[in-house]
């Protein structure tokens, strides 16, 4: 059993760490991270300004492993055409077997390679559920992303799987967004292909047109602070809010895995997500 109330206790070491929205949310959870690890310099501009105390790319002892591998690979657009994006799980997985965390939590979009990760992490001594939440639950921006969260114990696998489906009702959380919100006129942007192109677009005011999300829009909608990717240029902050994780869906899981990890497990806020276990 794990003692919440000691930080040193709950730390983790950070993957792909790009903006931090995954290390954001944990901390939220009373977590701590003990290094990140990360390749774009922009992307190392804005941990360094956040967590300047936490060692970049060298490997620290922690109790967990987290991170969201680069997923185009795995996109509608990277299986529909050619990426250069390389699969990154090995890394992930090499990483767990030379840090030997005792709980694992890896996002990336919804896929059927899942199974494959699941399979090496029990080659490795893991019992790992599949989750798949939305982020429209917390911040109104529908996305779908899936969560693995592999741990050392069968035992402590059934507790985390059993918080997350009493802590979640995907059917009260549609029908209060439902009553609670008027409808908003949309602009769908479609390729032939059928793949939304990369820009959002926003309509307002009385005129018709319409313009990009601001940066301020976009870490909103990530649940990221206000500013928090600034000091790098335009286009490098799209894409680092872009692939961000959600923030109020990692302090969530984190939530859920904090409880897992203990005998202790009070009532929490609900989320809009299922669950799957690895068979």
């Amino acid at each position: 059993m794990v003692n919440v109330d000691n930080p040193q206790e709950l730390t983790f070491g950070s993957l792909f760490s790009g903006a931090g929205g995954l290390d954001l949310g944990l901390e939220q959870a009373g977590m701590r991270c003990t290094f990140q690890v990360e390749n774009d310099k922009h992307c190392l501009t804005i941990l360094n300004g956040h967590w300047p105390d936490v060692p970049k790319n060298q490997i620290r002892p922690c109790m967990g492993l987290v991170g969201g591998d680069p997923c185009p690979i795995r996109s509608n657009l990277g299986r529909s055409s050619r990426t250069s994006s390389p699969d990154m799980s090995g890394y992930f997985l090499a990483m767990a077997y030379r840090c030997k965390p005792r709980w694992i939590l890896r996002e990336n979009v919804c896929a059927p390679d899942v199974q494959e990760f699941i399979s090496a992490l029990e080659v490795l001594g893991y019992d790992a559920a599949i989750v798949e939440a939305n982020g429209a639950a917390f911040t109104g921006q529908s996305r779908r992303r899936e969560f693995v969260a592999g741990f050392d114990t069968a035992e402590t696998r059934e507790r985390f799987s059993e918080l997350v489906l009493r802590q979640s009702n995907t059917e009260e959380c549609c029908l209060e967004r439902i009553s609670k919100r008027k409808a908003i006129k949309c602009l769908n942007t479609r390729s032939r292909s059928g793949i939304s192109i990369y820009h959002d677009f926003v309509f307002e005011g009385t005129k018709w047109g319409f313009r990009s999300l601001t940066h301020v829009e976009r870490e909103s909608l990530q649940g990221l602070p206000t500013g928090w990717t600034g000091g790098i240029p335009h286009s490098a902050r799209e894409r680092a809010v872009g692939n961000a994780v959600t923030v109020p869906v990692a302090k969530w899981l984190g939530e859920r895995i904090k409880e897992a990890l203990t005998e202790a497990s009070p009532s929490r806020p609900t989320c809009d997500c299922r669950l799957r276990w690895s068979a």
